[in-house]
């Protein structure tokens, strides 16, 4: 009974520091690139275990929240989309979910891309850096090419302008490209002339307001990546 009873103890208390550092967040004492307090200075300020409070770090820094160098401590991560993209990989590894379960995540919010777009229209800036990636891609192979059209498609991503968005898909795109980089590598000249067609499509339907026409442009895309996909299996 009373090791249980310490157990249940001692879970509570690591508990605790990940809420208080979670609250010091929420208080803006903490932002992103911020030292958290150290362990032992965490431990006498809560009146818990150095113990526990190296178990809550540790925690955070498994959910991405966190992030620890080397010499000098622990900071709030900059990479927000750690966590996701951490899990989602995992999720690939065990086979619970598939390529084509992010291609399908993919085609899914491209509707969302063209929605938030014909509300809020693209900037100037952000159509001269998605026109000037396409020019690159009419002369790029190999992994040149798989950058740049990850490059494009977080470019849309970052169209919506909503920074919950962005955060949630950019670590499905990274993962998607990594899947989707056989296809785009060993694509013949005609299939790579295709691609390039339809992303033009899409950032000119877009630029346009035309809704209709580029969800059509986006389907079309994931309709030849999906065939591609399933020539390679």
């Amino acid at each position: 009974m009373e090791i249980t009873m310490a157990k249940q103890s001692e879970n509570m208390e690591y508990q605790k520091a990940i809420n208080h550092i979670v609250q010091m967040v929420k208080d803006g004492q903490l932002i992103v690139g911020s030292k958290i307090p150290s362990e032992r200075d965490l431990s006498e300020s809560l009146g818990i275990g150095r113990n526990s409070t190296r178990e809550a770090i540790s925690i955070l820094r498994g959910m991405g929240l966190v992030e620890s160098r080397h010499g000098s401590g622990n900071y709030i991560a900059k990479d927000s989309g750690a966590a996701i993209r951490s899990m989602i990989a995992l999720m690939l590894a065990l086979k619970t979910v598939s390529e084509y379960d992010l291609l399908e995540f993919r085609r899914y919010f491209s509707h969302i891309v063209v929605d938030c777009v014909m509300k809020k229209g693209i900037s100037e800036k952000r159509k001269e850096q998605l026109y000037s990636i396409i020019d690159k891609m009419k002369t790029a192979n190999g992994q040149d090419l798989v950058r740049l059209d990850f490059e494009f498609h977080v470019g849309l991503i970052e169209c919506t302008e909503n920074p919950l968005l962005i955060t949630v898909s950019r670590p499905v795109a990274e993962l998607y490209i990594k899947s989707m980089s056989n296809v785009i590598e060993n694509a013949d000249e005609m299939i790579k002339e295709k691609l390039l067609s339809l992303h033009t499509n899409i950032l000119d339907n877009l630029v346009n307001q035309d809704e209709t026409a580029s969800t059509d442009s986006f389907n079309q895309h994931y309709d030849l990546v999906e065939n591609r996909l399933g020539g390679i299996h």
